[in-house]
């Protein structure tokens, strides 16, 4: 299910609940087109409901939720592996450090079965070898956060792949089941028009859970990994900020921080804790990807000097996204209004006949 999808089920789900209330069922029992449609609604956001089920529990459905979980435990192991493998090789004990891989994309880029089984395997290795790696490479709570990150993910339902190479059969199913309730709605608030004059509350009630929710950006998440540049270790507590994003996240006690979805383009970030210098960088977010990053902060105590320069720089970002916001409305407005004007133009005006008024005969 992708976010549009999400916000359509949603709608779904509001319509079927209005006509289900008793008061506004008996406005429209006696009008048959209204009636058959309203059941129709019904019975089309049921099989919807059925034909996402079976998407989904096929496991071949593309899912946003999947995809980041996945990006998210995929960086935790890598982390994790990476202290682990430290460790081990100042012991001594290569064949196990080597039984770890470090790298994000050996978990990120498998199958989604085939990441499971190796984040398990790399969690066993750690667990069962904690009291030789801990404490100050990794810790048990630490390895029950990854194991319940493991396991969210795995429950996750559909699949991190954006293409779909099992079946496609169901996805197009469910795919089309949700089209047919769009096209439901559009029916409703046809057949709601009756109702404008005669009866506004319910008119008003329709239109009003005939309204789609706000689809947010599909599938544009960024993950970041925070290290302490002197230590190499993760670092939690590190707060981010995007100068096209509300959110605001922290770094959890496994380094990694997660904007679920932002604005694709060009954005300026920051990354700032007590006791580190402020990291400020501009990042280019893909649209349709997991876009990930990796950031070091150095230990120091900032100056006021520095402070300023970061405060001074975002501002002028900001100045500038919002003038290249004005200038595009701007164009867009006289694109318009020019457009407007040669229509205009081409409309020839009636031409005038002038009428010579004749003297009475005599």
């Amino acid at each position: 299910m992708n976010n549009l999808q999400g916000a359509q089920e949603t709608r779904n789900v509001t319509v079927c609940a209005f006509f289900d209330v008793p008061a506004n069922a008996a406005v429209f029992a006696g009008n048959v087109a209204f009636s058959t449609i309203a059941t129709k609604m019904t019975t089309d956001s049921a099989a919807a409901v059925v034909a996402g089920t079976n998407a989904a529990a096929d496991n071949t459905g593309y899912s946003v939720d999947k995809m980041v979980s996945k990006e998210i435990v995929s960086q935790m192991a890598a982390q994790l592996c990476a202290s682990c493998i430290v460790k081990l090789d100042l012991l001594g004990n290569n064949a196990l450090s080597n039984a770890l891989n470090s790298a994000a994309t050996f978990y990120s880029s498998a199958k989604d079965a085939v990441c499971t089984n190796r984040l398990m395997s790399v969690y066993n290795v750690m667990d069962e070898n904690l009291a030789l790696i801990t404490a100050d490479y990794v810790t048990a709570p630490q390895l029950a956060t990854f194991l319940t990150k493991i396991n969210n993910y795995a429950a996750t339902k559909g699949s991190s792949a954006l293409v779909n190479n099992n079946s496609p059969v169901l996805t197009k199913t469910y795919a089309t089941a949700m089209k047919q309730t769009t096209t439901d709605v559009r029916t409703i608030k046809e057949l709601a028009k009756f109702y404008k004059t005669t009866n506004p509350t319910f008119y008003a009630g329709v239109m009003k859970a005939c309204k789609m929710p706000a689809v947010p950006v599909r599938h544009t998440p960024l993950v970041v990994t925070i290290t302490d540049a002197s230590t190499t270790g993760v670092l939690a507590g590190v707060a981010g900020t995007l100068t096209k994003s509300k959110e605001l996240p922290i770094s959890n006690v496994a380094g990694i921080m997660t904007y679920a979805t932002i604005l694709a383009g060009s954005t300026t970030a920051t990354f700032a804790k007590t006791g580190y210098i402020t990291v400020i960088k501009t990042l280019d977010i893909l649209r349709g990807k997991t876009n990930s990053l990796s950031v070091a902060l150095v230990p120091g105590t900032m100056t006021a000097e520095e402070k300023q320069t970061i405060k001074d720089t975002i501002a002028r970002v900001v100045a500038d996204d919002k003038a290249q916001i004005a200038a595009k409305k701007k164009a867009k407005k006289e694109a318009k209004a020019a457009a407007l004007a040669a229509t205009v133009l081409l409309v020839e005006p009636e031409p005038v006949v002038e009428t010579i008024p004749t003297e009475p005969a005599v």
